[in-house]
């Protein structure tokens, strides 16, 4: 069920069970393993809905077809984020005062070194 991209609420309203219910039988089950590669699959699903939709699109109602692709895009990104979650750039801090003063105190070692040497 959670492969077809069924949500949980689904699953418990279609088992006749509450949400606490199922959360307690996957744990005590071990089954996180399983609903993890379920909702791998199902992200794919979700991706390859997003292609049929856009292929698709009514002229009649754009928005409704772009606000659908979006929702499996989010989904897809959420259920398998290694594939289609957005990549996290590395951070980098650069202070600007920190490298000027570094280029003031090299530019007081090479003048000490030049006086040195012409003494």
């Amino acid at each position: 069920m959670v492969e077809s991209g069924k949500s949980i609420a689904d699953i418990c309203i279609d088992l006749g069970i509450g949400k606490r219910a199922l959360e307690d039988w996957i744990e005590e089950n071990d089954h996180s393993a399983m609903i993890t590669r379920a909702r791998v699959r199902a992200a794919d699903l979700m991706a390859c809905d997003t292609i049929k939709i856009a292929d698709g699109m009514a002229d009649s109602n754009p928005q409704r077809d772009v606000q659908r692709i979006r929702t499996r895009q989010w989904l897809a990104e959420r259920w398998d984020q290694k594939t289609y979650g957005l990549q996290k750039a590395q951070q980098i801090n650069i202070n600007v005062q920190d490298l000027r003063m570094a280029a003031l105190r090299h530019v007081e070692v090479v003048d000490d070194l030049s006086t040195e040497k012409s003494q």
